[in-house]
């Protein structure tokens, strides 16, 4: 039953929710790629499905902490509580990149 507590207190947390958003998002589960879901470049397949596996296995245990009415098979509920949470963050600019000569100043 510490797990359950766990996964209640963490999902109670914004910042674990962007976390498991991400972690989510890098192992795929929110994208669609038919090549590299069919097999088409084997080399990568194995790969592939190993982290998506990963990624289902997290959500799985985040949805233990969720109440249980609100507990699916697929984790749909869970999932909805990440997309909600990382719609509301404010959105990251990103960073304006350097140049290589951007300290040198010009002489002229």
């Amino acid at each position: 039953m510490t797990h359950a507590r766990d996964m209640q207190h963490l999902m109670g947390q914004p910042e674990f929710r962007r976390f498991l958003f991400r972690s989510i998002q890098s192992a795929g589960l929110l994208e669609y790629s038919a090549s590299a879901t069919n097999g088409t470049d084997g080399r990568n397949l194995h790969f592939a499905e190993g982290r998506r596996s990963l990624g289902f296995d997290l959500l799985r245990d985040a949805d233990a902490g969720q109440p249980d009415a609100l507990r699916h098979p697929n984790s749909i509920v869970t999932l909805i509580a990440v997309l909600r949470e990382e719609a509301a963050s404010p959105p990251v600019k990103p960073e304006k990149s350097r140049g290589r000569y951007d300290e040198v100043e010009d002489a002229e």
